[in-house]
């Protein structure tokens, strides 16, 4: 038997960011609906630098990040594994063919990773920033992270944040670009900086309109610059003067080797700093930052702040749907009875079926939304309500979820594709069985919906492996001949993958 000190603890929550640079992980304990961090972990792994440029990812470092996350997974094990959530970013989103690391990295973690988009990295990393610092619910705050492999800027008020961006660039895989040779020129600094600037100028006059009242940096990136102003008599916090000053003594050591003579900057920095240096800078330029200070909370704060919204009910995901659902028009009283006729269907197969929780909550958020695309048009709205999932930026989910929505509300009409063919989607092997019966059930809740609203008796559901079976009383086809057209049709629509009995 297991000790008791070896048991999850019911009221910690944790939260894993693999960032492009480093990983980070923080433990907080519950405590009377509020946080207080336990402990933070970091281990600088530099995974943008195994990005090769067909979108593989280096053995080495590969192996390198996994040996990292079995560390992290010793500590992990004192958390029950519904409160921890694993966040990829940047160069996750861009690795090609990510499901075998993604299994490794579940492996390595004991639960799995999701990986999310610029934009809602940068939701989080604004959640974590607020909640680390006094917050006033009108203040309105500029936040910057510079990660390994993207740059975040977010303006908002209070929580929430308003406008937010993701450049594609960050100080691993800017270093390696402009600084190849690990010399430092004035040249490779006016280059990436005026990259930077071209990123940030169609964008900058909203965040003018925005405004901020105070600047905020948040990653390791703004941590280390602070720390060197600090500690070369620079002031406590960062300042386009400082900023100038350290960009004169870089350019005056002019090798990465020569950085070891800068007080303040520790060994590890040392690979990606220049990058990181320039990145900020041109950040101070075009946004005509005077000041900034620096917030330990990021990414990972953020993600557990969230995750402990979902635990009580406070689910960001939730929100979206809602938002989703009045930008697009959606008709709430006809969807809460799809939802209805689907409870039915799930209560008679979900055992069977394997559907769990999670399945089922893919399933209600695209019945929510599964008419989203006719506000663009009638004519083929399951694939517009589909690309609206696929590819905007809603808050709180990750790009497995959006997809997954996103592929079940299109299929709520047409042949049901097969398994071989679900994984042209994007479908991961291990979510297609859930999915085309996820699929199933959505597809006779509309019609049910539609179409048996004026029986006298309900028609009751069985299952057995792949064939469905409705029941109806005897005189059904007589109350409702529409529905026995639209149910033959149906049942032509899901063969040969699933059988429909009626």
């Amino acid at each position: 038997m297991p000790s008791d000190d070896s048991l999850p603890q019911q009221n910690l929550l944790a939260a894993v960011d693999l960032g492009s640079n480093s990983f980070h992980m923080v433990i907080a304990e519950e405590v009377g609906g509020d946080l207080r961090l336990l402990d933070r972990l970091r281990e600088g792994v530099r995974l943008a630098e195994g990005l090769r440029p067909d979108g593989g990812l280096r053995s080495e470092v590969a192996d390198r990040a996994i040996d990292c996350l079995q560390r992290f997974g010793q500590r992990l094990r004192s958390v029950p594994r519904e409160r921890i959530r694993v966040i990829g970013t940047n160069t996750l989103r861009m690795l090609r063919d990510a499901d075998d690391f993604l299994a490794r990295i579940e492996t390595a973690l004991g639960v799995p990773a999701e990986i999310v988009a610029g934009r809602e990295e940068a939701r989080l990393i604004y959640l974590g920033v607020a909640h680390s610092l006094a917050v006033a619910p009108e203040e309105r705050r500029l936040v910057v992270d510079i990660g390994g492999g993207s740059t975040e800027i977010i303006a908002g008020r209070g929580f929430s944040p308003g406008i937010r961006e993701s450049l594609h660039f960050g100080c691993v895989r800017s270093t390696q670009e402009y600084f190849p040779d690990e010399k430092i020129s004035r040249d490779a600094f006016a280059a990436l900086q005026r990259r930077v600037r071209l990123a940030l100028e169609p964008v900058l006059g909203e965040y003018r309109r925005f405004g901020w009242d105070q600047a905020v940096g948040s990653s390791g990136t703004i941590k280390a610059i602070a720390r060197i102003l600090q500690e070369n008599g620079r002031g406590p916090r960062i300042t386009a003067v400082g900023l100038r000053w350290l960009q004169e003594e870089l350019l005056s050591l002019g090798s990465f080797r020569a950085l070891s003579r800068l007080a303040g900057l520790k060994g590890d920095r040392v690979p990606v700093f220049p990058g990181g240096l320039a990145i900020l800078s041109a950040v101070f330029d075009s946004l005509q930052l005077q000041e900034m200070r620096f917030s330990e909370g990021a990414l990972r704060e953020g993600a557990i702040y969230d995750l402990l919204g979902r635990i009580h009910h406070e689910d960001s995901r939730e929100l979206s749907v809602r938002g989703l659902q009045e930008r697009f028009h959606s008709q709430r009283e006809r969807n809460a009875e799809v939802l209805e006729w689907a409870a039915r269907i799930l209560a008679a197969t979900a055992r069977d079926w394997e559907l769990a929780d999670l399945h089922q909550r893919w399933l209600r958020w695209a019945i929510l939304t599964h008419d989203i695309g006719l506000d663009i048009a009638h004519s083929g709205f399951h694939k517009h309500g589909e690309y609206i999932w696929r590819n905007g930026d809603i808050a709180g989910f990750s790009q497995r979820e959006q997809n997954l929505i996103a592929t079940l509300v299109r299929l709520q009409r047409k042949k049901l594709p097969s398994g071989v063919q679900l994984q042209s989607f994007g479908i991961a092997a291990e979510d297609l069985p859930a999915l085309q019966k996820l699929a199933i059930i959505l597809r006779l809740a509309i019609l049910l919906q539609r179409g048996a609203g004026e029986l006298v008796t309900k028609p009751e559901v069985m299952v057995m492996g792949k064939t469905l079976q409705l029941q109806f009383a005897d005189d059904w086809q007589r109350q409702a001949p529409l529905l026995r057209a639209e149910l033959e049709q149906e049942r032509d629509q899901l063969a040969p993958e699933f059988q429909l009995l009626f």
